[in-house]
């Protein structure tokens, strides 16, 4: 995870520095061109090492339970991917730009539902945690769906308002810069995701528990839309996904899963 740490971080220095003040570009006559390569170059190389890593990890700890749940997490994306981008729905309609390499159907990038997958593996997994002992139905579904959505409350405009991954056809919130109806949609989608994700339920490794992958592979994937919204100055968004973490805190303590996080169980 050490590098797409440091993925994250040259592309944050890059966005902060270069989009953010095209002028610096024009000092130099090489500078251009490769910067117009190495910004969808960085984006597509962090989503690949991403997915790498978490599908890595899954082979080595679940050997092949997890196909089920790539399967699911793909399958249900591209659909609802598909449908936002060619019917508006559920997320509201939108088109993919070409920074995110080939499309399927020429309307999904492939690298999209690659994300959809370790996203939301990785929110299914914090919110096991997070529960702990409690065990009410579909109750890790829903919280991990809105870790999922969380993630997006910064992804989404850090890609779409700040920069142009993808282009927005619907009006957005002027405090959020998405339209409402992508984060109904992000939820909707979270849950059919999550929810068949438990019909096949996959216990979290206690390693996992140890060493906190779940919950550092999270900081880090949220780490390029935060540092994005940071330096673009989207604190509405920013705040928004504070306050959702702060919530998980305060269910953690409730419900014991803090133990998890923390060196707390009694011997």
């Amino acid at each position: 995870m050490i590098l797409l740490f440091i993925i994250n971080a040259v592309s944050i220095f890059g966005y902060a520095t270069f989009v953010l003040n095209p002028q610096l570009l024009s000092h130099f006559s090489w500078a251009p061109p490769i910067f117009a390569v190495s910004f969808p170059f960085f984006a597509q190389s962090q989503i690949l090492l991403a997915f790498l890593v978490m599908a890595f990890r899954c082979h080595q700890d679940f050997g092949k339970k997890w196909y089920f749940h790539l399967l699911v997490a793909l399958v249900i994306s591209f659909i609802m991917e598909y449908g936002g981008t060619t019917y508006g729905i559920p997320f509201g309609k939108y088109s993919y730009s070409s920074f995110l390499g080939w499309k399927i159907a020429g309307q999904v990038p492939i690298l999209i539902p690659l994300s959809w997958f370790f996203m939301a593996f990785s929110s299914y997994m914090i919110a096991e945690q997070i529960l702990g002992d409690f065990r009410w139905p579909f109750a890790k579904t829903l919280l991990g769906s809105v870790l999922l959505v969380t993630w997006d409350l910064t992804l989404d405009p850090a890609m779409s308002h700040l920069t142009s991954f993808w282009i927005w056809e619907e009006v957005a919130n002027p405090l959020l810069k998405i339209p409402i109806k992508n984060l109904v949609g992000w939820l909707f989608t979270g849950i059919l995701i999550l929810g068949c994700f438990e019909l096949k339920s996959l216990k979290i490794p206690a390693k996992w528990n140890d060493n906190q992958f779940p919950l550092k592979f999270y900081a880090v994937n949220l780490m390029l839309p935060i540092g994005f919204s940071i330096a673009g100055q989207l604190w509405t968004s920013v705040v928004a996904t504070l306050i959702v973490f702060a919530l998980c805190f305060w269910i953690s303590v409730r419900t014991g899963g803090l133990r998890h996080f923390f060196k707390t169980e009694q011997k």
